[in-house]
């Protein structure tokens, strides 16, 4: 049984986008390496938010670079797109913590 303290942790491993900077990929890597050999639900859910919010972050970067070459600005409504689609995700992940069931990210997997 799931209780509220794991759900808690694994929604804010899907949502800690939140957080800004900070959060956006230290809070799942926080919650995957100090829960990864205690709770499998926690690390779970971590793991895939690390995954997904660290692939999000490396395309924007990439698009950012782009832009100042002009070229990346063609490629903006691609990432807003792709924003779109991860933050649809990331609010069904948190469905998903809340009825004690894994998710997996699209094109993850289940890695």
């Amino acid at each position: 049984m799931i209780d509220g303290k794991q759900k808690a942790l694994a929604l804010t491993a899907h949502i800690g986008y939140l957080f800004f900077g900070v959060g956006y990929v230290l809070v799942p890597l926080g919650l995957y390496l100090i829960y990864d050999k205690h709770d499998d639900f926690i690390a779970g859910h971590a793991k895939q938010a690390l995954l997904a919010q660290a692939i999000f972050g490396v395309i924007s970067a990439i698009v950012a670079v782009l832009t100042m070459l002009l070229v990346g600005v063609l490629l903006w409504p691609i990432v807003f797109l792709l924003g779109i689609v991860w933050f649809c995700c990331s609010i069904i992940a948190c469905f998903k913590v809340i009825n004690e069931k894994e998710y997996h990210y699209p094109l993850l997997g289940k890695f």
